[in-house]
């Protein structure tokens, strides 16, 4: 029984790229002499592992493609030898050689053993990250990379994570035609419902179009009347006789906008109240929801000619009066006090939506400039705080803007709890330092 092989084939992809090996005195597993004098790029789609390598064997200089595997058979496993695509590898490199492989002609393709050639050093490291139960894998060698490197690769991040956001704002821009205010209306919606309520606000923007409210921007009661009547809530009694004045004059009037607009109301058992403060209830979120729409127009356009974070904020200081005085939720009363949407969620609005946005239009436009708003606007709203950052915090990184904040979530979202050591500038400095 041959012993498993304690690493993935990611790892070795990485020891040759790098060259982390003895590439001294190369030779395949025939005995013919290996220069390396290009490695080749790495290959993330279909294909060989690395393309445009160029590699003297035997005295003889090729161009082509490199296929990494941990055991030659793997070339048969995966069906290689039945792919076009892998006709043109110049060379196989394997950690075990158990079988040689042959092309279509009946040439063998020639193979590199790395076994033996790997210093058990990046074997250990990378063993001890990929096993670490920590969630932040790194913990405790975090302190031994400098800060400017952290700098720099969480530089990269803050954009990565913007790039990210930007791939689903596109694939939403498509499915509209590019009709930017709309989309923007269903994103801030979803931002609005904050982390429980996401999806029941989402579904709420998709129901109700934006060119309905439109309508009806200049009548807040019957902006409320559509928002809590689609969500449902206007229903939630199921026919009890309703003492509120308030409510049974919104379910009249929505019952008519339903009718005259074809809208069939959500479920209000989707909407999430536990263990949330009653500022924060889906109610509050409509009522404001309903308040920003009546008080801007062409909302995203606004946010596009707006220079400065305080005018931008300025646009989401919202007041609720009147029957949201003396109510968090419909129908029933509360002691009186002032509803308005606080600077929290407001930085929160500023960086998972309008920073997003910035970011594509810039991208969609060709104009750095957007994409340059973009990231100065993370730079001056105030660090987030959650369980995540706190974490870093812990390990010495102090964040002080949502810009910092936003490239550590990044980290630990996408880099440490896929264990993606390899492909992080912390966990490479990590793997490849000096030996002590």
């Amino acid at each position: 029984m041959t012993t498993p092989i304690p690493f993935s084939e990611a790892f070795l992809h990485y020891i040759w790229q790098f060259k982390l090996f003895d590439f001294k005195d190369l030779k395949t597993v025939d005995g013919e002499s290996i220069e390396l004098i290009r490695v080749g790029r790495q290959n993330d789609h279909a294909g060989p592992d690395f393309s445009d390598a160029r590699i003297r064997i035997g005295g003889t200089l090729w161009a082509g493609s490199v296929e990494i595997h941990k055991k030659s058979s793997d070339w048969l496993v995966h069906q290689h030898q039945k792919d076009k695509a892998y006709k043109n590898t110049i060379l196989h490199v394997v950690y075990e050689h158990d079988q040689s492989i042959y092309r279509a002609d009946g040439t063998t393709v020639p193979t590199l053993i790395l076994k033996n050639k790997i210093p058990n050093q990046y074997i250990k490291r990378y063993w001890a990250l990929k096993t670490n139960q920590q969630s932040i894998p790194c913990e405790q060698q975090f302190f031994e990379v400098s800060i400017h490197l952290k700098k720099m690769w969480l530089d990269r991040l803050v954009v990565e994570r913007l790039e990210d956001k930007t791939a689903e704002i596109i694939t939403c821009l498509e499915q509209t035609q590019y009709n930017w205010e709309v989309v923007f209306y269903q994103f801030l919606a979803r931002n609005f419902g904050m982390k429980q309520n996401t999806s029941a606000f989402e579904a709420l923007a998709q129901s109700l179009p934006l060119m309905v409210l439109a309508k009806h921007k200049q009548d807040l009661f019957q902006l409320e009347a559509l928002l809590f009547g689609q969500a449902g809530f206007l229903f939630e009694l199921n026919g009890e006789e309703v003492e509120d004045k308030y409510l049974q004059k919104l379910e009249k009037e929505y019952q008519y906008l339903a009718h005259k607009y074809e809208l069939i109301a959500l479920n209000a058992s989707s909407w999430k109240f536990g263990r949330m403060r009653p500022a924060n209830f889906p109610t509050i979120r409509l009522a404001q929801f309903a308040v920003l729409i009546h008080q801007s127009s062409h909302l995203f356009s606004k946010i596009l000619a707006t220079q400065h974070v305080v005018d931008c904020k300025k646009l989401f200081h919202l007041e609720l009066n009147g029957y949201w005085d003396t109510h968090y939720r419909l129908g029933e009363s509360s002691s009186h006090r002032k509803k308005r949407l606080g600077s929290k969620t407001i930085d929160l609005i500023l960086i998972n939506t309008i920073a997003p946005f910035l970011f594509v239009y810039g991208v969609y436009k060709g104009e750095d400039r957007y994409k340059k708003r973009a990231l100065e606007l993370l730079q001056l709203v105030k660090p987030e705080v959650n369980m995540v950052v706190a974490q870093w915090q812990n390990l010495g990184m102090k964040p002080h803007s949502a810009y910092d904040t936003q490239g550590l979530i990044q980290l630990k979202n996408k880099y440490c709890r896929a264990k993606r050591c390899l492909s992080c500038a912390i966990g490479h400095k990590i793997l490849q330092r000096s030996s002590s």
